[in-house]
C-alpha cells in the first residue's frame, strides 16, 4: 500500500487510499496506521485505521470497511 497521496481515479475507484506514515518494522509487530483517501484536491478526503505486521519479506494488512462505498485501498510495490 502506498505511503504517498496517489492520484485521483487510480486502483480502480474515484478515491485511492494510502497509509498516511510508514510502514513498521519487523520489531514494531503489530500497528494501528491511519489511511487517507484523496479526492477534490484533498489527500485525506476520508479516513480510518488499519492493522498492519510486517512479516519480513511482506506485510499483512486488516482492512477494515471504508467510510465510503466508491473508496478502495490501493495496492503499490
Amino acid at each position: 500500500m502506498p505511503t504517498t497521496c496517489p492520484p485521483v481515479r487510480r486502483c480502480g475507484t474515484h478515491a485511492p487510499g494510502w497509509i498516511k506514515g510508514k510502514h513498521p518494522s519487523v520489531a514494531d509487530g503489530q500497528v494501528t496506521r491511519e489511511v487517507c483517501y484523496h479526492w477534490s484536491n484533498n489527500c485525506c478526503r476520508w479516513k480510518n485505521n488499519i492493522k498492519v505486521k510486517n512479516c519480513g519479506v511482506f506485510y499483512v494488512y486488516e482492512l477494515q470497511k471504508t467510510p465510503v462505498c466508491s473508496l478502495r485501498y490501493c495496492a503499490a510495490p
